[in-house]
């Protein structure tokens, strides 16, 4: 079996991983081990994680309730108010990025639960500006 492996002294323990369903594919685990093992086709495979990866923001699934920023900016002019009905594509507000200015639509029907962003302030990438409420069960 062919074995390369980085030597980097700090790592403590090792973790092996199971192939999913493509031999090829494996998955990565969230258990804070600084140590990878990864066999394919034979051949293994270990390496250290960076600490960089192991402090990383864990991914979770976008909430389709809410709106976020997608680029540092500025409010400029909110158009709705919490209990407002809105149209899908209706303007939410105005968000003034790299001296454009874009209009925030809302991206489907329904009532704005809370604004949560206010005129004049400046917010980073992934701010919170508006949440709707769920819709009601038919």
């Amino acid at each position: 079996m062919a074995e390369k492996e980085n030597t980097i002294p700090q790592a403590e323990e090792l973790h092996t991983l199971a192939p999913t369903n493509d031999s090829t594919e494996f998955l990565v685990p969230d258990s804070g081990k600084k140590k990878l093992r990864v066999a394919e086709e034979g051949h293994e495979y270990k390496t250290y994680l960076t600490k960089k990866f192991l402090e990383r923001k864990p991914w979770k699934a976008p909430d389709p309730l809410q709106v976020l920023s997608h680029i540092p900016g500025s409010v400029i002019e909110v158009f709705v108010k919490p209990g407002q009905k809105v149209k899908k594509g209706e303007k939410l507000m105005i968000y003034e990025a790299m001296k454009m200015m874009n209009i925030v639509s809302a991206p489907m029907d329904g009532i704005i639960k809370e604004v949560h962003a206010k005129e004049g302030e400046k917010l980073p990438k992934g701010a919170l500006l508006v949440t709707f409420k769920k819709p009601a069960k038919k």
